[in-house]
């Protein structure tokens, strides 16, 4: 019965389509390529950004050390810099972590950093680089007592100090100072490569620092904060609000009893969705390891006060679900940024592992479920990113790595992949005034293999759910309108059915009277267009578009 429902959600896909656009493989055993992707911007001026992707065990034709990041060009698809342990003294597994930390040399281009490894202490090291010509910055040995030193926390993008260029955060949830394995996150200047602060864990084998996110000003100090999360074995788990300005704790969250490891998988900033002014944050609360048929939970927090404010729940047991919470950016351009995340263990049709579920930053709804490719995907979504074009169509993408992928049959080889979301359906304008009327023209546009079809376009507010008709989802909540618009559509709206041309191309109009909708002032409007098969059945559907009337 399992079976019949994960194929069956294989199959609901919400509208539009997923395109995957490159692929990249790793060509040695346990290379691990993808184990970080990074989109780092556009560096080079072309309007393509740029790719990190890191392979902490490729092989450099020695014994040791081992590892190396690769810079692509969004663009071309080539190598622009290949960067490797043996580059440095004492490292190797560079790019286990990596990151995009902000402009730190002030150069105009966007920097990042990468975690090495090494078998004497310092242990680890944390490696800066210009984003502009990929040399070396600075370079930042593990203290003293630090054996984890950014292996789950590495983070930049916001300026701590109020100088006005970005600082470096990094965690060690291993760290044991005065305590055994409390925990520690440092904050370090970015002028002086000094620290700015440190905070420790108050308990032993409190573990803090297992994920590290930076947050706009949370308390009005006017200092950018810091967040962070720690757990016991087993225990629910906590996430930490720590102050920007000295590393002092501004509000904790406690896991609920009977879910652990609260905030350990990521946390990922979002836009202010309360209306408080304060950026809000996600993260995963999971079930028991040691129980079975348990669902984990995305979590939504306000990041003025850790209030709860929405979960999402997983939708297939023990499926390592939420996994790698990272803010995508606004994929389906509807406005709001998008939130992507991994079932890593999920399973897929064709012995594959791992699915990536994308939800919309306007109401919480799927907007993809991508499975991993069959047969050689293990961990697909381990690793994420998004928040950039690298296609240079001006929609951003979404990049997935699978560190543990086979290739060719090589073990543990690694793969990245970058897929762009093409929606089928577009709308000229966002609002629409009541008291003045205007004109909302939609483009549709669906794959050739559609041409001639026959086309609807379906009406709704905005209300939050999806139909489910057979194999197909549509993107929008049945309500009296959608019928009304489905059965006798208004005057008003033109060109809502017909066929497709042979381009697989149509456009329609809604014309808003002036003063026609004053009553519906504050309401949003969903738009989806369908095509239809012979027998009238829906065939394929495109994401939604919303148009707001305003006052």
């Amino acid at each position: 019965m399992l079976g019949l429902f994960l194929i069956s959600l294989f199959l609901q896909q919400p509208g539009g389509k997923w395109i995957q656009e490159h692929e990249i493989h790793g060509t040695f055993q346990w290379e691990t390529l993808a184990r970080q992707i990074v989109f780092l911007g556009d560096s080079d001026g072309d309007q393509h950004s740029e790719v990190l992707v890191a392979s902490p065990g490729a092989d450099l034709g020695i014994p040791f050390p081992l590892g190396k990041v690769r810079i692509f060009s969004g663009a071309t698809q080539q190598i622009l810099s290949e960067i490797t342990s043996l580059d440095f003294s004492n490292a190797s597994a560079l790019g286990i972590n990596s990151r995009r930390v902000g402009d730190m040399d002030q150069d105009g281009i966007e920097d990042f950093a990468c975690r090495t490894l090494y078998d004497v202490q310092p242990a680890s090291s944390v490696i800066v680089f210009s984003g502009a010509d990929f040399s070396t910055i600075t370079r930042i040995f593990s203290p003293i007592g630090v054996t984890a030193f950014a292996s789950r926390g590495l983070e930049g993008n916001l300026d701590l100090s109020r100088d006005g260029i970005p600082d470096l955060v990094i965690s060690d949830d291993a760290y044991s100072g005065t305590l055994d394995h409390q925990g520690a996150v440092f904050a370090y200047d970015s002028t002086t490569w000094q620290p700015l602060w440190v905070a420790e864990g108050s308990l032993a084998w409190l573990r803090m620092g297992q994920s590290l996110a930076c947050i706009h000003d949370v308390n009005g100090d006017g200092y950018n904060d810091v967040l962070t999360s720690s757990s016991y074995a087993g225990s629910e788990g906590s996430v930490h609000a720590l102050s920007g300005k000295d590393g002092s704790e501004i509000y904790r969250i406690d896991g609920i009893p009977g879910w652990v490891n609260l905030g350990i998988f990521g946390i990922a900033t979002i836009p202010d969705i309360t209306g408080d002014g304060v950026e809000d944050f996600v993260t995963n609360m999971s079930p028991p390891y040691w129980l079975t048929y348990q669902f984990g939970f995305l979590n939504i927090y306000s990041g003025a006060d850790g209030t709860l404010i929405h979960q999402i729940q997983g939708e297939v047991p023990d499926s390592g679900y939420p996994t790698s919470p990272t803010n995508i950016g606004d994929i389906d351009q509807d406005g709001y940024e998008d939130i992507a995340t991994s079932a890593i263990l999920q399973q897929t049709p064709g012995d594959g592992s791992g699915v990536v579920y994308v939800y919309s930053g306007r109401d919480w709804q799927v907007l993809a479920r991508i499975p991993g490719p069959p047969k050689q995907s293990k961990l697909f979504g381990l690793a994420l990113s998004g928040g950039e074009d690298v296609t240079g169509d001006g929609r951003v993408n979404l990049g997935i790595g699978d560190k543990s992928a086979f290739h060719q049959g090589i073990i543990a080889a690694g793969a990245a992949y970058i897929y762009s979301f093409e929606p089928f359906l577009r709308a000229s304008a966002k609002q629409v005034s009541a008291s003045s009327g205007g004109q909302v023209d939609f483009d549709l546009q669906f794959p050739l293999e559609e041409a001639g079809k026959e086309y609807r376009m379906l009406v709704s507010t905005d209300l939050p759910g999806s139909i489910v008709l057979g194999k197909m989802e549509i993107p929008l909540e049945h309500n009296p309108l959608t019928w009304a618009v489905a059965h006798n559509p208004p005057n008003w709206f033109t060109g809502s059915r017909g066929t497709l041309d042979a381009n697989a191309h149509a456009t329609a109009t809604a014309v808003f009277p002036a003063n026609k909708f004053t009553s519906h002032v504050g309401t949003t409007l969903k738009f989806v267009a369908l095509t239809m098969r012979p027998i009238r059945k829906p065939d394929r559907s495109s994401a939604a578009v919303y148009v707001e009337i305003v006052p």
